[in-house]
């Protein structure tokens, strides 16, 4: 066998590799049901690592969810001193109403 013949069976086995690899995934294809988002796709065909969406996306992600907890935070407070307002103003009613409200969310 001389070197260009060897070279050819190599490029052969490899190519016949891939084919193979390529019709097991075409074969697996149905069984996979994965949905991709367009803007991690938009990423591939720009050229960009997908990996750096998923950082961007986890971060923006965290932002948002610390902003809800402070949004929460700030609505809870508000209901206690807002509670307390009705308290002092009505004491009997609110004590009852809100005794009430206490108990149902047990």
């Amino acid at each position: 066998m001389n070197h260009e013949s060897a070279d050819e069976h190599v490029l052969q086995q490899r190519l016949e590799r891939l084919v193979r690899g390529f019709a097991d995934m075409h074969m697996l294809k149905d069984r996979l049901n994965v949905n991709v988002p367009e803007e991690v796709l938009a990423y591939i065909k720009d050229g960009r690592n997908p990996n750096d969406f998923t950082s961007q996306f986890m971060e923006r992600l965290a932002s948002e969810n610390q902003f809800t907890n402070g949004k929460i935070a700030a609505l809870t407070n508000f209901k206690q001193e807002y509670e307390a307002m009705i308290r002092d103003a009505f004491p009997n009613e609110a004590n009852e109403r809100i005794g009430k409200q206490q108990q149902q969310q047990r």
